[in-house]
């Protein structure tokens, strides 16, 4: 499997006992946000590595914490818990979440992280994605856990959601920067519409059909009175259904060219391929291939349909120097099929696709950050030679948009 994703030769680090974390101060979906519990405490306790019998524990604690919940948590979260934090390929107890425990056996701080092996400098090591982060008022217990911070061995903590407090401990403790990619771009196709759907929270569950016709009318006419397609370049490329086998199988060499990249074995990615298509909150996981005259794939994209509203974008992948052409071709689709809107990350290799875009902006999202104690890895970090993000990130997570 190694050999079809690189013509690199790698060597496998085995994952170290003592794998250092770095948590990632959690937010909803909009905005990055430091949440508390008021009440602090004094019990004394230990961190360890959550098991299967912690899982109610902390379920309930993260609807305390971001829900502002304080009841069991239902059979779904608790289900979805396990699956994320103890039902990767890659897990191990070194790699896998960590918890705090008093000394009467409250968990009052937990860090979730997902295990995911990387490929770096040639080399394959542990990785972790560091996203959820709470704390019920223990200072004592997140203190605990952040001693975990300072990486010991070869391995790689990174996070594609941290606030700017979270991310100047990072900083402080040697932690990189992944340049642009605390940006989101948003793709406006149908003004009106898109308006509809900001603004149906504050006023009703869901789209009146009535509106809904209003809205595509109103965006047919300004469509006329602009009198340009606005999107430039991609129209010679197709884009055609990508099967999920066909996905594991390319997305590898799609992100080969990175020094610093998941390793994305079939059994991995697939697992995470799984837990995304659970968040039909966001639409309906969808993943297209795009495919150039000769129809030779040079690059695909996944994210989540969702016709008449905002498709939220997760991965656009591509062969090097094929980016601008897959990047257009996906806004091409994507309006063509209905869309408001798109959103998605930022990254270097997109930025000359998406600066020939109209009615595109950028806002700030969150932090992307990677931390390691590999030099060849930080500097691939420095100059941009680092693939993160979407599968590789945590944007798919249910956590960011359910369980409200």
């Amino acid at each position: 499997m190694l050999n079809s994703m690189s013509h690199t030769a790698v060597r496998v680090i085995d994952p170290p006992d003592d794998l250092s974390i770095a948590p990632d101060l959690p937010r909803e979906q909009s905005d990055p946000v430091v949440v508390q519990a008021p009440a602090p405490t004094s019990r004394k306790g230990s961190a360890r590595p959550m098991t299967t019998a912690d899982v109610p524990a902390v379920a309930r604690l993260f609807l305390k914490v971001f829900r502002n919940i304080d009841k069991p948590a239902g059979a779904d979260l608790k289900d979805y818990f396990h699956a994320l934090t103890l039902g990767s390929p890659s897990y191990s107890a070194a790699t896998g979440t960590q918890i705090y425990q008093q000394q009467d056996g409250h968990i009052s701080s937990a860090l979730l992280s997902v295990p995911m092996r990387f490929i770096a400098c040639g080399n394959v090591i542990p990785g972790r994605l560091l996203g959820v982060f709470m704390t019920n008022g223990d200072s004592a217990g997140a203190a605990q856990l952040n001693l975990g911070l300072r990486p010991k061995r070869a391995s790689l903590s990174f996070c594609d959601s941290a606030s700017p407090t979270s991310a100047r401990s990072l900083l402080a403790i040697g932690g990189k920067t992944i340049r642009l990619q605390n940006l989101e771009w948003v793709r406006t196709f149908r003004p009106f519409g898109a308006l509809v759907e900001s603004l149906l929270p504050r006023f009703m569950r869901r789209i009146d059909p009535a509106l809904a016709t209003l809205a595509h009318a109103v965006d047919a006419l300004l469509s006329r009175l602009r009198s340009d397609e606005g999107i430039e370049g991609g129209s010679e490329l197709k884009v055609q259904e990508m099967s999920v086998p066909d996905f594991l199988v390319q997305a590898p060499r799609f992100i080969a060219h990175y020094a610093v990249r998941p390793l994305w074995s079939e059994d991995e990615l697939g697992w995470l391929v799984g837990l995304a298509a659970q968040n039909t909150r966001l639409g309906a996981f969808t993943i297209r291939a795009v495919e150039d005259r000769s129809g030779a794939v040079i690059g695909c994209f996944v994210y989540f349909a969702a016709p008449g509203r905002t498709a939220h974008v997760l991965n656009i992948l591509s062969l090097p120097d094929q980016e601008v052409g897959v990047l257009c071709a996906m806004f091409r689709h994507l309006e063509r099929t209905g869309h408001a809107r798109a959103r998605g990350r930022a990254q270097p290799a997109l930025m000359a696709g998406l600066g020939l875009q109209r009615r595109l902006v950028f806002r700030h999202r969150a932090f992307a950050m990677a931390l390691t104690r590999v030099a060849e890895v930080n500097d691939a970090v420095v100059r941009g030679d680092i693939y993160v993000g979407g599968l590789a990130g945590e944007d798919w997570s249910r956590l960011m948009h359910d369980f409200g």
